[in-house]
């Protein structure tokens, strides 16, 4: 697998583990856009620029892990020293992820721990993106402590490659986190702004993209 490709699927997969935070709608049909915000307190510099679209077109066929969704991300990426990378990937996310009572306890006891990673409810906040538009007192979640194999190893890929292009070894990406404001209404993920960042040699690494309404 090229580094770039390894780059692009960090990125989604960061993207796709915010559905969990979804406000109980149903996804079916629906998509959403996103944006790379290129401002260096969100975003490292080795990401120029990036859009992202997901969609849900359906149901998944392979129900062994439990009811799903297949989801479906169209994305283009302009990275640093590398050029432009776009393309189309498909994977699948289960349906108790878009539950609202996921979202209502958490609100209710501000922490979740499981099998692969815990959150925090850190309260509300209102949100501006960068297409003008004003989401108020949307919930701000932190993801942390991440545990399962794959996500873990598409963060360190993603991170250590915004902190050094160069670097072999990813492993040494440290406190990875995840930040969302998701408000009620919006599709497909509920959130309208996300963030991940990591520690590399103590030097912070990051990206931050908003949602684009149509």
């Amino acid at each position: 697998m090229t580094l770039k490709k390894q780059l692009s699927l960090a990125f989604l997969n960061f993207i796709l583990m915010l559905s969990f935070a979804h406000a109980g709608i149903d996804p079916l049909g629906q998509s959403a856009n996103y944006k790379i915000d290129k401002d260096p307190k969100r975003t490292s510099s080795m990401l120029k620029s990036g859009t992202i679209k997901i969609s849900v077109p359906g149901e998944a066929k392979d129900l062994s892990q439990g009811p799903a969704y297949r989801v479906k991300i169209d994305y283009d990426f302009n990275i640093s020293l590398m050029g432009p990378y776009k393309g189309t990937k498909e994977t699948q996310i289960e349906k108790e992820y878009f539950s609202e009572e996921f979202l209502e306890n958490l609100r209710k006891t501000g922490h979740y721990e499981g099998q692969y990673f815990k959150a925090d409810h850190l309260g509300y906040a209102d949100a501006k993106n960068l297409d003008g538009k004003f989401y108020p007192h949307c919930d701000k979640i932190l993801l942390y402590d991440l545990k399962e194999p794959a996500t873990v190893n598409f963060f360190n890929e993603f991170l250590g490659t915004l902190a050094d292009p160069e670097i072999s070894d990813r492993e040494d990406i440290q406190d990875v986190k995840v930040l969302a404001h998701v408000y009620v209404g919006v599709p497909v993920l509920g959130a309208v702004k996300v963030d991940v960042s990591g520690i590399y040699q103590g030097m912070a690494v990051k990206a931050g993209g908003d949602y684009m309404a149509r």
